[in-house]
């Protein structure tokens, strides 16, 4: 099918609502399919946050350096595939002094309404949690809101002790190092009192368990964003199980987005009575062609 085809068949069940109101939501659907989502790098300096973004997107996001901060700025990135696009913020490393901390919670404060998710990246062999710790309570008090958007990930797990053991023949932790990243991922869940989301351990240079690391990303973005970020995460990682996920929780966004807009509007109650059907035809209608925008 052609562009137009396609998006004349989602716009199709429209046809029978009044022409303003059709229009208004076909806006609203435009803004669903090209929603770009911003995503938060948080951690101290050296826990990875450069290689584990290079490890799971499309195109190389900024450079590796293991002797300096550098990262002082937040610096925004676009990762762009086709006309999808997903920005994510690279945020300056916490923990490297007390006067820095102050500057930088300031600037996170600020920046984290605008953020679908956070991922806060703690080194696997890193002892000294307590300035992440006070950092994320200074920030993110219990109860308060954004918690619920903080996906903890313990990096360079291959280099937990005793790193030697690291088989990499099969690229997997030995019995011991499984060991001490399960008490790691304990401790953090512990001290962070982490609400629902999981902590996931992984290995950037070894790929180990970013399969599993992208799964949980997905099931923790909101639904709005999770499909474009499906398009700039690497093919290997773009399951058919993201994809039916994405594709789910665009028709769902849609839905909810069009019960929301017509729920503003004062409509005859001849309308009224159709609308349901109307919204439930045009999710259906977008779960089918997700593929073409996606």
């Amino acid at each position: 099918m052609s562009d137009k085809t396609i998006i004349d068949t989602l716009h199709s069940p429209l046809r029978i609502l009044p022409a303003d109101i059709s229009q208004k939501l076909i806006q609203r659907l435009n803004e669903v399919i090209h929603y770009q989502p911003v995503i938060g790098i948080m951690g101290k300096t050296g826990a990875g946050k450069s290689s584990l973004c290079n490890a799971l997107f499309r195109s190389p996001v900024s450079t590796v350096s293991h002797t300096s901060a550098c990262t002082r700025e937040p610096l925004r990135f676009t990762l762009q595939a086709g006309e999808r696009k997903v920005t994510l913020i690279d945020l300056p490393g916490v923990g490297e002094n007390l006067e820095r901390d102050v500057e930088y919670e300031a600037l996170y404060q600020r920046i984290l309404p605008e953020l679908d998710l956070v991922l806060w990246l703690i080194k696997a062999d890193d002892r000294a949690l307590t300035p992440d710790c006070d950092f994320y309570f200074r920030m993110l008090s219990p109860g308060s809101a954004g918690r619920d958007k903080v996906l903890f990930v313990l990096t360079q797990a291959d280099k937990i002790e005793p790193s030697r053991e690291w088989s990499c023949f099969l690229n997997q932790p030995s019995e011991q190092q499984q060991k001490h990243i399960e008490e790691k991922q304990r401790a953090v869940q512990s001290m962070f009192r982490t609400p629902s989301l999981p902590v996931i351990a992984v290995s950037s240079a070894t790929g180990w368990h970013l399969p599993e690391l992208v799964e949980n990303l997905f099931q923790s973005l909101p639904a709005r964003a999770s499909s474009a970020f499906s398009s700039v995460i690497k093919q290997q990682y773009r399951t058919q199980k993201i994809e039916e996920q994405s594709s789910q929780d665009f028709g769902n966004t849609i839905s909810d987005v069009m019960t929301q807009t017509l729920s503003d509007i004062s409509l005859p109650a001849a309308v009224t009575t159709v609308l349901s059907s109307v919204i439930n035809a045009v999710a259906s209608v977008a779960r089918s062609v997700w593929r073409f925008f996606f």
